[in-house]
């Protein structure tokens, strides 16, 4: 099962989040079909399985059950509790709920636009994360971002780039084509932009 590891300051940019896409929130999306949210701080755990428009949530604090919800998607889209074995009021219910709906929209609808070099770097970076997932069959853990005061969910060890201005490495460029680029090293980031400079060939070399 995949985990979500959630601090309380996550919770809050999630809940704000969500009061800010209520309609992708109540599409109800289930980009995975088994999950567990852990809440580092409060120690509570929140395990969701979905199956279509059946729903079931666990919850446990501490290492201990608390029991279980089951819920069904109305005709209007929400959900209705059908089955209450979970030792909690219906207020922890529907902020359990809250909470496992949200996260699933954020995942679905939350994405941040980069530009084409850093959406290359993700690509490469969640490829590698893939490949190392596959070999070792450990599930995922993700985690919050906040970047640009936005959030976003990404598993951890993928690639985020900096706040600010920060200084690029030179790097060599590799085309389909099979051309071969050298790009200087270059400040990106907020603040004044500064020119790539581009040489074809070995490095420190204008041949």
């Amino acid at each position: 099962m995949d985990k979500v590891v959630l601090t309380n300051e996550d919770i809050e940019a999630l809940l704000e989040w969500r009061n800010e896409h209520k309609d992708e929130v109540r599409s109800h999306p289930a980009p995975l079909k088994a999950v567990e949210i852990i809440c580092k701080e409060s120690g509570f755990t929140i395990k969701g399985i979905r199956k279509n428009d059946d729903l079931r949530l666990y919850l446990g604090r501490d290492g201990k059950s608390m029991g279980y919800t089951e819920f069904r998607r109305r005709l209007d889209g929400m959900w209705a509790s059908v089955k209450n074995r979970m030792e909690a009021t219906q207020d922890m219910i529907q902020s359990v709920l809250t909470v496992y709906c949200s996260l699933m929209a954020l995942m679905t609808y939350g994405k941040i636009e980069r530009d084409d070099e850093e959406r290359q770097e993700d690509q490469r970076a969640a490829k590698a994360h893939k490949q190392a997932h596959k070999k070792s069959g450990s599930r995922i853990t993700y985690i919050l971002r906040n970047q640009n005061g936005s959030i976003q969910i990404a598993p951890t060890g993928s690639h985020a780039s900096p706040r600010g201005v920060f200084t690029v490495r030179g790097h060599y460029r590799h085309y389909k084509n099979g051309k071969v680029v050298w790009v200087a090293e270059y400040k990106k980031g907020t603040g004044k932009k500064k020119p790539k400079t581009y040489r074809v060939g070995p490095k420190g070399s204008d041949k």
